[in-house]
């Protein structure tokens, strides 16, 4: 028979010994709930270098630093020290200007312009027409 004074020794033991065998079981749901969130991101655009950007000024690119952010924006100015973007209106419509040595990589976005209909192009079936 236990004494007493030995039966908070049994409680923690037991206690122990519970939460080792649930460990891993909580340790393995957690890993599969993680490896169901996480998403994997694949860049948008194809890659420039820094010193094609003078041919894309008015372009949507984006920026990734070496201060492990992105940058998305139109290129508004180039220099070899920095280039200066355009950011968008959830960014703050602030002009950002990214030195040179903290660009890790660069990628000129596609074009998100829709594209415009031809001067006598006539209307699709269903769209309404101008009233003059």
């Amino acid at each position: 028979m236990l004494k007493p004074r030995h039966l908070h020794l049994v409680v923690a033991a037991t206690a122990f010994a519970l939460c080792s065998a649930c460990l891993p079981v909580h340790a393995a749901q957690h890993a599969a709930a993680v490896a169901k969130t996480v998403e994997v991101v694949r860049p948008v655009g194809e890659a420039v270098a820094y010193e094609a950007l003078e041919h894309h000024i008015g372009a949507e690119i984006a920026v990734e630093t070496t201060l492990n952010t992105v940058r998305r924006g139109k290129l508004v100015k180039y220099t070899n020290p920095a280039l200066t973007l355009q950011l968008g209106p959830e960014a703050g419509s602030i002009e950002l200007s990214v030195p040179r040595e903290t660009v890790r990589s660069i990628r000129l976005l596609p074009s998100t312009v829709p594209a415009q209909p031809e001067p006598g192009a006539k209307p699709e079936q269903g769209a309404k027409q101008e009233s003059r």
